[in-house]
């Protein structure tokens, strides 16, 4: 014969146990989701901070490659707003001083190609950066001088932890 104080603890889960397992299910998934919504955030910050980075030694290297045009102060006072609109330079560089799509570019004067650089570098920072903005100044301003360094900063904007900052990375060029 079955003891009956027995029977009434074997007969299963109850409906109350069964809602508690549940809501306590459900807010670990909130936090797992909390936690690839953290993490995602946090990838979107490196690519930009690695893009900006990258884009800043890119106008390091076009600013050696050009030293005539830095010696000339064309580099002096770059600001990249406005320069590109959706993707396309503004205006249009004039003459294009690289091979693009197997067309030989113009030979270019150092300030023909400090413009040339300016357009390029403009529509990657606007394509790669959220409004994203490079400047060049001259750290020896108004006195700039052949051999005077040269900063190249990068802004752009970005969300963390659901407010919206300004960054920037920063980059002195020797000449």
């Amino acid at each position: 014969m079955k003891n009956p104080s027995l029977t009434r603890f074997t007969r299963g889960f109850t409906l109350i146990e069964i809602l508690i397992t549940l809501v306590i299910f459900s807010i670990g998934l909130l936090g797992m989701a909390g936690m690839q919504l953290r993490g995602s955030e946090g990838t979107n910050m490196a690519y930009f901070r690695s893009q900006a980075t990258l884009i800043a030694n890119d106008m390091a290297e076009r600013m050696h490659a050009n030293r005539a045009g830095v010696d000339a102060n064309t580099y002096a006072n770059l600001n990249t707003t406005n320069i590109c609109t959706n993707g396309v330079p503004n205006p249009a560089p004039n003459p294009v001083c690289a091979t693009r799509g197997g067309v030989p570019g113009a030979v270019c004067t150092s300030a023909e190609m400090a413009a040339f650089d300016l357009s390029t570098i403009a529509c990657s920072v606007e394509n790669l950066l959220p409004s994203g903005t490079l400047t060049v100044t001259c750290n020896d301003n108004p006195n700039c001088v052949i051999g005077s360094p040269h900063t190249v900063a990068i802004a752009w904007s970005e969300v963390d932890e659901g407010v919206a900052q300004t960054r920037n990375v920063t980059l002195m060029v020797q000449p």
